[in-house]
């Protein structure tokens, strides 16, 4: 697949992820039984997620460049 392709499916889907968090799961479910710790850690472990993500991304670009010098 294609770098460019890949980047565009774990941006969009790094954007659903967040949409679905923010929109229905934080104020209606965690929010409600948790209250704001909860909040706070749905918060903090989507920002880690979305790091994480974004860090396979340079990772495999690192990988892929390093493959190719060799050959």
């Amino acid at each position: 697949m294609n770098m460019k392709k890949r980047v565009v499916f774990r941006v969009v889907g790094i954007g659903a992820l967040h949409s679905f968090l923010y929109l229905w799961l934080v104020p209606f479910v965690i929010y409600p039984k948790f209250g704001d710790n909860g909040f706070k850690m749905t918060i903090a472990v989507a920002v880690l997620i979305s790091i994480a993500v974004f860090g396979t991304l340079f990772i495999s670009r690192k990988t892929k460049d390093k493959n190719n010098f060799k050959q």
